[in-house]
């Protein structure tokens, strides 16, 4: 695998506390810091760029999406029971 050429330069200031948990992190990781800080930062950026992916439908399907969100909530009788048991596995 050919690696990539680095060529950019980004600054940040933080604080120290800050600094000091990411670098554990990162160490426990067996990263370099710039390595585990570039990993999340990119992993962070897919998810919010996912986030705002635009979902296009033709005009049927939108009203049938909206006319079901505007309905009143029911109750799920199975899925109530299933939450007021065994409430050990919650948090």
């Amino acid at each position: 695998m050919v690696a990539l050429r680095k060529s950019e330069t980004i600054n940040l200031r933080i604080d120290a506390g800050t600094r000091d948990v990411i670098a554990r992190a990162a160490e426990i990781s067996g990263k370099s810091l710039t390595a585990f800080m570039t990993e999340a930062a990119f992993a962070v950026a897919q998810k919010e760029l996912l986030d705002q992916r635009f979902i296009g439908v033709d005009a049927t399907v939108f009203d049938a999406v909206e006319d079901l969100l505007g309905e009143p909530a029911q109750v799920n009788e199975k899925l109530s029971a299933l939450l007021k048991s065994n409430r050990e596995w919650l948090d």
